[in-house]
């Protein structure tokens, strides 16, 4: 079985006056292996550009598994046999 990072995002969740209970925004193309210190970085960012806070984040990553017992090629389908005459 191999395992191959395909992609990473992460997402913010804002609250201010307009959004108490918060507001998600979301960030794709995140390197493969984010820090905590990375996410929490461009977070005081995002502070200094909103008028709120960050509250939190979550990183999400997309994992691409291919099965070693999986058959590697699918054999082409059969033409159907045509009708007798």
């Amino acid at each position: 079985m191999q395992k191959d990072w395909m992609k990473s995002n992460v997402t913010y969740t804002l609250v201010n006056e307009d959004h108490k209970k918060g507001v998600k925004h979301s960030f794709a193309y995140v390197t493969e292996n984010v820090t905590a210190e990375k996410v929490a970085s461009f977070a005081k960012i995002l502070e200094s550009l909103i008028d709120g806070n960050i509250t939190d984040a979550s990183v999400s990553s997309t994992d691409h598994v291919e099965l070693s017992d999986a058959p590697k090629e699918q054999p082409a389908p059969a033409a159907p046999a045509a009708p007798k005459a």
